[in-house]
């Protein structure tokens, strides 16, 4: 009985020798790397990690079909039937025929509605000299409205031949077999050592035909010649007579070439050219047989 409680202490000292190393620094440290391996390992940083993964995969996707299906979606939209223009309606079109200015729109029947942008019809219509306004409607599904305002000529220039211009200095382009010739031309400004000088004597001889407007003249004036040092020269429609305006304050020398012609009424066949260049001078020439002669006003005599 006496040896019995000795060897049961020596199994309960082994027992805690063998349990007792744990807490040793080696064992601790053992057992930091343990927990930490088990931390990396365990169930929540994997989790995340395959949500991240996934959320990305799908927002590449997602990416990928916006990128390539959108634009595939929009072209078979607008390129359907259902969208392809059966009514095209032009307003104001008097000189333009029909096919001239569907080719100048870029538009057809048939073709889709969405490529018929109002601002770039437009853009196009305004490019066409003769067009000086241009209004775009389009209607869902298959309808396009073009609304024109064409210029007005008012005379013909000579450059490169007889062309049309409006009354702001457009030119229109040349004339054709079935157009009226029965406007004022402008002559002078064609040929190559009058190109600079062309646009500015251009507007000068429009600017003399709205003053031959108001003064209610206008279909008295059949040419109008521009010179670089001279000026202009009106050559009246009713007689051959040359009246010589010069430069500037015309609206004064239109009322005294009016008065001239109006003193030498029954001879002015004897007239060939009537000078009002001059401030406080008029010069009458006269035909060959005749000498130049030279009106000066006074008191005594009549005035012009």
């Amino acid at each position: 009985m006496t040896g019995r409680p000795r060897i049961v202490r020596k199994q309960r000292w082994w027992l805690t020798r063998w349990r007792r190393p744990s807490t040793t620094p080696a064992r601790a440290r053992r057992a930091r790397l343990r927990a930490a391996l088990q931390w990396a390992l365990g169930a929540t940083w994997p989790r995340q990690l395959r949500i991240g993964a996934l959320a990305a995969v799908c927002g590449v996707s997602l990416a990928c079909v916006l990128w390539i299906g959108v634009p595939w979606s929009l072209h078979r939209i607008a390129s359907h039937h259902y969208f392809a223009l059966g009514t095209i309606e032009i307003e104001g079109n008097h000189r333009l025929d029909r096919s001239e200015v569907l080719r100048w729109a870029g538009v057809s029947e048939g073709r889709s509605v969405w490529g018929a942008a109002p601002g770039v019809v437009r853009a196009r219509l305004l490019s066409h000299p003769w067009i000086r306004q241009a209004q775009v409607q389009r209607e869902f599904p298959n309808r396009l409205t073009l609304s024109l305002q064409e210029r007005q000529p008012v005379a013909i220039v000579l450059l490169d031949g007889p062309r049309f211009v409006d009354r702001y200095g457009r030119v229109l382009g040349p004339l054709r077999d079935d157009d009226s010739r029965d406007f004022p031309i402008i002559s002078g400004l064609d040929g190559t050592e009058v190109a600079d000088f062309s646009g500015i004597g251009l507007h000068r001889a429009l600017q003399l035909l709205r003053w031959s407007e108001r003064l209610h003249s206008a279909d008295a004036v059949s040419e109008i010649h521009v010179d670089r040092e001279r000026g202009l020269t009106v050559f009246p429609r009713r007689t051959a007579v040359a009246v010589v305006l010069g430069w500037g304050r015309w609206r004064e020398k239109l009322q005294r070439s009016a008065r001239v012609l109006a003193a030498w009424e029954g001879q002015v066949d004897r007239l060939t050219a009537v000078d009002l260049s001059f401030r406080d001078l008029v010069v009458v020439r006269l035909r060959a047989e005749q000498h130049p002669t030279a009106v000066r006003p006074s008191k005594r005599g009549t005035r012009v």
